[in-house]
């Protein structure tokens, strides 16, 4: 005759060690993709470092080019202004005005006749 008491105990013992290593294989899984999360994190922070870094370069370099542009173009616009003012200084010449100027000048310096009205006719 046969022992039954056996045979279902050594079932279930064997389903038990079967739970368990079912367990174990899930905690490494778990763990296994723990770690998977944690580089991707990891790999994705370093990423956005390195785009960060190159953006600042970038704003950098467009920042120092507009720069010396824009010291470059004032630059040009003095160097422009000041052609500009002297040759319009040597340029324009009111003749009639001048004339004028200088006249009174020689008048006021060789003691000349004063206009009427002034402090030296009323003076007199």
């Amino acid at each position: 005759m046969k022992d039954d008491t056996q045979v279902p105990s050594t079932d279930a013992e064997q389903a038990m060690n079967q739970i368990l290593q079912a367990e174990r294989d899930a905690e490494l899984a778990i763990h296994d993709c723990e770690n998977a999360a944690q580089k991707a994190i990891q790999d994705a922070q370093v990423s956005a470092q390195r785009i960060h870094t190159r953006a600042n370069q970038r704003i950098t370099n467009m920042e120092m080019r507009h720069g010396h542009k824009l010291n470059q173009l004032i630059k040009d616009i003095d160097k422009e202004a000041a052609v500009a003012l002297n040759h319009g200084a040597g340029n324009y010449c009111d003749e009639k005005r001048l004339r004028t100027i200088v006249n009174k000048l020689a008048v006021e310096l060789c003691g000349g006749p004063s206009k009427p009205g002034s402090d030296a006719e009323a003076g007199k």
